[in-house]
């Protein structure tokens, strides 16, 4: 990777930002990156522009995650294309989206829809239940009963959702519905929004749910390459709005 990051001295620059807002240094949130795998996105994943931003974001879960690993979902159109990609450490954060999504996860160059892959981000740190899974492999030949899978310990988190277009149209209300529903329940959860592309995108329903919701905020990025390569202050003043800052230290 042509970037070479010291991310120990990356961790220690973004706790000092923490510091210095205020945010308590034994404060911990679970992390989330989400994935967009759509087609109009694949420039930049084959590229390893995105392998450099997970790269970049891996200091934020060497400061909140409690283990330090940060979990990777790819999502592109539907429930079917949302997938638990594994975790991101700072050992094998190198080249990580080329080596580990590319050709490899469901839904690889679809369509984009948003509210699947939050509901899910929700079933992962227990604000929500998961899916019923069904009693053994023979009963679903013999009409077996469902059961509950099993519920995960809640978890304060934040989830760093990635994107390169709009949500389709058809997913919107859906997705609204998840937020309004997630903000109902008092799920601790803050979704960080990046809108990335430099062409004609607007980003507007980001900008909407940033404004309808407490707990969502976005930033909207022209320039992925520049992005990758800011200093870490000049990167952690983009991605620490007030309103994060907030949210960490209530």
């Amino acid at each position: 990777m042509a970037l070479q990051l010291n991310l120990k001295k990356s961790a220690e620059t973004l706790r000092l930002s923490l510091e210095k807002a205020g945010v308590a240094a034994d404060i911990k949130a679970e992390l989330i990156f989400d994935m967009d795998v759509s087609g109009s996105f694949e420039h930049e994943h084959e590229e390893g522009t995105t392998s450099k931003l997970v790269a970049r974001l891996v200091p934020y879960g060497m400061v909140l995650d409690p283990d330090g690993k940060v979990d990777v979902f790819s999502f592109s159109h539907g429930k079917g294309h949302v997938h638990h990609v594994g975790t991101v450490t700072p050992d094998d954060c190198e080249n990580y989206i080329v080596r580990n999504v590319i050709d490899k996860v469901p839904g690889w160059k679809g369509g984009t829809t948003y509210s699947y892959v939050l509901e899910r981000n929700l079933q992962h740190f227990g604000w929500l239940p998961r899916e019923k899974e069904r009693e053994g492999f023979f009963s679903r030949f013999f009409g077996g009963s469902t059961k509950e899978a099993p519920v995960s310990a809640r978890k304060r988190s934040v989830v760093i959702f990635v994107t390169d277009g709009e949500n389709d149209p058809s997913d919107e209300e859906r997705t609204m519905w998840v937020l309004e529903e997630s903000e109902k329940r008092g799920d601790q959860v803050y979704f960080l929004f990046m809108g990335a592309c430099e062409h004609t995108v607007e980003f507007k329903f980001l900008e909407t749910i940033a404004r309808r919701f407490k707990n969502t905020g976005v930033v909207i990025v022209r320039d992925l390459d520049g992005f990758v390569e800011l200093s870490d202050e000049q990167l952690n003043a983009q991605l620490l709005g007030t309103e994060l800052i907030d949210w960490l230290r209530s």
